[in-house]
C-alpha cells in the first residue's frame, strides 16, 4: 500500500462507491469531484495508479478509468466491517415496517422461508437465497448401547429436540458389558455438541481404534453406525430478486448470464454451495468476492452469508449479486432480518 494511508483509503473508497453507484470505470477526475476536491484529479490519477500497481485496482483499457479488483473490493468491505455499525445503510422507514409486520404476519408458518425471500430481496436489492434450518443441523447428545441377541447391539442416537434414531450393530468377538458401556462412553465423547451434519462428514470418519479392546469397539460401532446419521429432511430452499440483477451492466455478457442461470437451476448444487460457504465463514458471517469464492460457479459473483434462527434451529440467509453489489445495502438488509428473527424467537408469548 501507498505511503499515505489516509488518503489511499479515501481514493479506493471512493471508487468503489462511483464503480458500485455507476457499474463502469471511475476516472480520475470523477473522484476528485466526489471528494470535493481534496485532491487534485493530477494527486488522484497518481495514487489510483499505485493503488492498480498494489492490485487493488484495474484498467480495463488504456483510455479508460479504474474499477476495483476483488483485492479492492475486499479492503472496502474490510474497513466497513470494522466500522460496524456506523457504516450501516438507514433502513428506510417503510422498508423496516414491512419487514416488521411481515415476519409477525408469517411467525411459526409453513410459509415463512418464502416470506423470508421476498423480505431480503426487497432489503437488498440483489438475488435472495434463503435455505431453512435442516434436521441435519440438529446436534447430537450421546449414543445409547443394549446388547441385544448374540454379537447384536442396539445403537440409540440420542439428540436433542427429543429425536431419537436407532439400529442394530455388530460388537465384534468381545461384548463383555464393561467393554460396551466404555465404547459407548467414547463414541458419546467424540459426537456430544457436535451436528448431525459434522459428525457423518468427519468425526466418524476419523474414528481409528485405539489399543484397548473399548477402542476397537467403538471404532467398528462408528462405522457400523453411520446409518443413523443419513436420510435427514433438508431444509426448504428459496429464492427470489432473479429480475433485481438481470439489468446490471454485468450481465450483458453471455457467460456470466449463463454462469448465474446454471447455478440457479439446480437446488442441489444452491444447497452444497451455501454449506461449503458456511464451513468456510468467520463465524455466523461469510463474505465471498469474485475469485475468493471456493465455488467455482460464483467466482464472478458476490454472495454474503449469515445464518439465522428458525423455529430452535439454525438456517442460512444469502445475497448473490455483481462483484459490485452495494455491500452496506446488503449486509444491513442481512441483520436487520436476522435481528428481526432474533427478537421474534425471543419475544415472550402471552398467558
Amino acid at each position: 500500500m501507498i505511503r499515505n494511508e489516509a488518503r489511499a483509503d479515501a481514493i479506493l473508497d471512493a471508487v468503489v462507491r462511483l464503480n458500485i453507484e455507476t457499474g463502469r470505470p471511475v476516472s480520475s477526475g470523477l473522484v476528485s469531484r466526489y471528494l470535493r476536491r481534496a485532491y487534485s484529479a493530477a494527486t488522484v490519477r497518481s495514487v489510483m495508479k499505485k493503488l492498480e500497481e498494489d492490485g487493488y485496482l484495474e484498467q480495463p483499457h488504456t483510455s479508460a478509468g479504474r474499477r476495483p479488483t476483488d483485492r479492492g473490493f475486499r479492503r472496502f468491505v474490510d474497513a466497513m466491517l470494522a466500522g460496524w455499525p456506523l457504516a450501516r445503510w438507514d433502513l428506510p422507514r417503510p422498508l423496516a415496517r414491512e419487514v416488521e409486520e411481515g415476519l409477525i404476519r408469517y411467525a411459526g408458518s409453513h410459509a415463512m422461508v418464502r416470506a423470508l425471500a421476498g423480505l431480503l430481496s426487497r432489503l437488498t436489492a440483489n438475488i435472495s437465497i434463503i435455505l431453512g434450518p435442516s434436521w441435519e443441523q440438529v446436534r447430537c447428545l450421546r449414543v445409547e448401547l443394549y446388547p441385544k441377541e448374540v454379537r447384536r447391539l442396539l445403537m440409540v442416537l440420542v439428540l436433542e429436540n427429543a429425536m431419537v434414531r436407532t439400529t442394530l450393530a455388530d460388537p465384534g468377538d468381545d461384548i463383555a458389558r464393561q467393554t460396551i458401556e466404555e465404547a459407548g462412553r467414547l463414541l458419546s465423547e467424540r459426537i456430544t455438541g457436535r451436528t448431525v451434519a459434522e459428525v457423518r462428514d468427519g468425526v466418524l470418519a476419523t474414528f481409528r481404534p485405539g489399543v484397548t479392546a473399548a477402542s476397537r469397539c467403538a471404532s467398528r460401532l462408528a462405522n457400523q453406525g453411520r446409518d443413523l446419521f443419513l436420510d435427514f429432511e433438508l431444509g426448504e430452499l428459496e429464492l427470489d430478486g432473479v429480475t433485481n440483477v438481470l439489468g446490471e451492466p454485468e450481465f450483458g455478457e453471455p457467460g456470466t448470464l449463463r454462469n448465474l442461470v446454471r447455478f440457479l437451476e439446480s437446488p442441489r448444487t444452491i444447497r452444497e454451495a451455501l454449506m461449503i460457504l458456511d464451513r468456510h465463514a468467520h463465524g455466523n458471517l461469510g463474505v465471498w468476492i469474485g475469485g475468493e469464492n471456493p465455488v467455482g460457479e460464483l467466482h464472478e459473483f458476490t454472495i454474503v452469508s449469515h445464518r439465522f434462527p428458525l423455529a430452535g434451529r439454525e438456517g442460512i440467509l444469502a445475497v448473490l449479486g455483481p462483484r459490485r453489489m452495494p455491500y452496506q445495502r446488503a449486509l444491513t438488509g442481512i441483520h436487520a432480518l436476522r435481528d428481526g428473527l432474533h427478537s421474534l424467537s425471543t419475544r415472550e408469548v402471552p398467558a
